[in-house]
C-alpha cells in the first residue's frame, strides 16, 4: 500500500515537471499573435508593424518595417533575442525592458513574417 502511494506521488510529481518543461519550451516559442499586439501598442509610432495597423509611424521610413527586419538575410529568431534584449546602438530607440514572455512572443511575431512581404 504505502509503495503504491509513492508510486502515484512520484508520477503526478513527474507529470508536473513534464508539465512544466513543455509550458517552459511553449514560452521560448512565443505568442505571435500576442507579439503583433505588444508591438502595435509600444512600437507602431516608429515602425510599420503590420500592414493594417491603424496609426502610422510618426516619420514615415524612419524605421524599418518589422515585415523587412523579418526577411533581411541575417534575421534568425536568435538575433532578434540578442537585439531585443541587450542595449543597442539605437539610441532615439526607447529600450524597452521586455520581460521573458513579451521578448519571445516579440520574437515569434516577428520571425512569422518572414517570407511575407
Amino acid at each position: 500500500m504505502h509503495r503504491g502511494w509513492l508510486a502515484a506521488v512520484g508520477v503526478a510529481l513527474l507529470g508536473g515537471v513534464a508539465t512544466g518543461a513543455s509550458g517552459q519550451e511553449h514560452a521560448d516559442r512565443g505568442n505571435a499573435a500576442a507579439g503583433r499586439e505588444y508591438a502595435l501598442h509600444n512600437c507602431e509610432s516608429c515602425h510599420v508593424v503590420a500592414a493594417n495597423q491603424d496609426l502610422r509611424p510618426l516619420i514615415p521610413g524612419y524605421a524599418p518595417s518589422f515585415s523587412e527586419i523579418a526577411n533581411r538575410p541575417t534575421t534568425t529568431a536568435e538575433s532578434l533575442r540578442v537585439f531585443l534584449s541587450h542595449p543597442h546602438a539605437y539610441g532615439n530607440m526607447p529600450y524597452p525592458d521586455l520581460g521573458a514572455r513579451d521578448l519571445a512572443d516579440l520574437v515569434a511575431y516577428i520571425s512569422s513574417l518572414r517570407g511575407k512581404q
